[in-house]
Formats: C-alpha cells, sequence, structure tokens
C-alpha cells in the first residue's frame, strides 16, 4: 500500500522502487491494475447515481496514471 501512495503522491518511480523489493514489472501492473479498477469503480458510481463518488474514484485514477507506468512501449 506505501508504494501505491507514494506514487499517487507524486514520487518518482526509481523512489517508488526503493519501497520495495518487488521487480518492476510488478509494480507497474499493480499500478496499471489499480487505475482500471478506480475506472470502474466510477462507471459503477456513476450508474447508480453517485456523482460523488464517481468524481473521488475520477480524481484518484487521475494522480495514478502517470509516468512509465502508463508509457506506451510497456
Amino acid at each position: 500500500m506505501g508504494v501505491l501512495s507514494a506514487w499517487c503522491g507524486g514520487s518518482a518511480f526509481a523512489d517508488v522502487m526503493k519501497l520495495t523489493h518487488e521487480f518492476e514489472g510488478i509494480v507497474v501492473r499493480s499500478i496499471r491494475r489499480l487505475d482500471q479498477l478506480l475506472r470502474q469503480l466510477a462507471s459503477g458510481a456513476e450508474l447508480i447515481g453517485d456523482h460523488e463518488l464517481k468524481n473521488k474514484l475520477t480524481d484518484g485514477a487521475a494522480k495514478v496514471e502517470r509516468g512509465i507506468a502508463f508509457a506506451a512501449s510497456l
């Protein structure tokens, strides 16, 4: 959880990797899966009419989607 919190807080990928002993690919996959989960939850919140929750989830997804984890070459 600390790794993803650091990433969402704006830490560089190299700094995030210092917080874990996992391989880089596992961290990148976790970041991408978190982004996907947040977007799916935001869609669900919109369907049930909870626009406040949708906005929070969308903001969270925006914090996750940045940097090398979302580079096209990966």
